[in-house]
């Protein structure tokens, strides 16, 4: 979207029920339903489903009433959260509308900021944090910490939807995304889609206030900013505890505009001490996975018995642990070292074997030269290029964005194959490498 969007924007209405959007958004909701029986239930009314949502919502007739919600209790953590799950058909229509709303009011968003952010999730903007700390150490010496006493539910619906207006001013479309808002009697639902969208946009004036303030410095590519947001939870550093407690003002009097309170948790400390933010602890010369996670893990190892569960197990352990310095904690809990492709000794043998894996497809010579996770793959696809190619699901390290991409290389083929065979060998870190050969054609290996 290169285009500079001019707010607020009116008729969205035809793109949201456009086909392609409306098929999108019934595909993604029912491949996300946790029943096999579910999903095999709604799929064959995908078509009466669709144009019954799009005539609902051209017309501007969605809603989303109580009666269309379950109130659930759910442990998120260590806390347990009271949630609203609405109807299937409900939560397509409300996907098929907040994710085009997303897709222009996002653009606004500062970079700092990762929840529910397609491409920018936790472990992504904790690489931020990692390189802003290595890159800027005289400026990252000490730290504000703070979290919003209950955010959703004290997000007031007035100001909620003065915001919402700030971005569209569509008249078919407003009444919609209101009823969203009022659906619960005070603050916002935990349970629908909207929310997500709705809790990034209520803070983005507060943050786009706080980049004015902030310590700041300049890569010589781009300025970084030493403020992030992980939905209502919020880090800045600064070099002096004077000049954090100084922001600390600032930023409370601007959330306290919004009817929003800080915890009497909050916190100004010196970075050594360890700053806890998003499920991992930074030090500044490292950092490691929290307590918590270490215990639930080494829990959940004691007690299994099954050696799939206990793959399943080690490979979520593994996916947070790479992440930081915590090859010896892998180790003591698992027994395994963390490896890396080039410390397996694997070499490629012959084989005959067939699998391939979904996802994302690029061209291995966009992905070469960068470091990436493999995840898994799958064997015997055939594509336009020829037959019994493998496709390999992997991700971006920097970016935390997932893709995948085929390969015909017998080696390849053959080294994914030895390593599915070894407890915990997914996911891998490796760079792609190229080589030529035979005068001009390219061969590409994991290094």
């Amino acid at each position: 979207m290169d285009e500079k969007i001019i707010f607020p924007l009116d008729n969205l209405i035809p793109e949201i029920v456009s086909e392609k959007n409306m098929n999108e958004s019934f595909d993604y909701v029912i491949s996300h339903l946790e029943h096999s029986d579910q999903r095999e239930t709604y799929r064959p009314l995908k078509t009466a489903i669709v144009e019954s949502l799009r005539r609902e919502i051209g017309a501007g007739s969605f809603r989303i009433n109580r009666e269309d919600v379950r109130d659930l209790e759910v442990m998120e953590g260590e806390k347990l959260r009271k949630v609203q799950a609405p109807k299937v058909t409900k939560r397509v229509g409300i996907h098929a509308i907040i994710v085009i709303v997303e897709k222009y009011t996002y653009t606004t968003l500062i970079k700092n900021t990762a929840a529910s952010i397609k491409g920018r999730g936790m472990h992504w903007l904790h690489h931020i944090v990692e390189e802003d700390i290595a890159d800027a150490p005289e400026l990252t010496r000490f730290y504000y910490q703070d979290d919003i006493s209950k955010y959703y539910n004290n997000i007031r619906h007035d100001i909620m939807k003065t915001i919402i207006r700030q971005y569209i001013s569509d008249d078919v479309l407003l009444p919609i995304l209101d009823c969203f808002i009022d659906l619960m009697p005070e603050g916002i639902s935990k349970g629908l889609r909207s929310s997500q969208c709705y809790s990034n946009l209520y803070l983005n004036d507060v943050d786009h206030e706080m980049l004015k303030h902030v310590a700041k410095y300049d890569t010589g590519k781009e300025m970084r900013y030493l403020y992030y947001r992980y939905c209502d939870d919020v880090v800045m550093f600064a070099a002096t505890k004077k000049e954090l407690w100084r922001l600390r003002k600032i930023y409370v009097t601007e959330i306290e505009k919004l009817g929003l309170k800080v915890k009497r948790s909050e916190a100004v400390r010196p970075l050594e001490e360890g700053l806890d933010f998003l499920g991992y602890v930074h030090f500044g010369t490292h950092s490691l996975l929290r307590k918590r996670t270490k215990k639930k893990a080494a829990r959940k190892l004691a007690k299994v018995k099954s050696r799939k569960r206990r793959q399943e197990i080690i490979g979520a352990f593994k996916g947070m642990a790479c992440h930081a310095d915590c090859k010896n904690l892998y180790y003591k809990l698992t027994h395994q070292k963390m490896k890396k492709f080039s410390e397996m000794g694997v070499s490629y043998t012959p084989a005959d074997g067939k699998k391939r894996f979904p996802g994302k497809t690029v061209r291995l010579g966009s992905i070469s030269n960068m470091p990436i996770e493999i995840h898994d793959f799958e064997t015997g696809i055939k594509t336009s290029q020829g037959e019994d190619r493998y496709i390999v699901s992997f991700r971006n390290i920097q970016t935390q964005e997932w893709g995948k991409f085929f390969t015909a290389s017998e080696e390849m083929k053959n080294i994914l194959d030895q390593i599915s065979n070894m407890e915990g060998g997914f996911p891998f870190e490796t760079v792609i490498k190229s080589e030529l050969f035979d005068g001009n054609k390219t061969k590409y290996t994991f290094t």
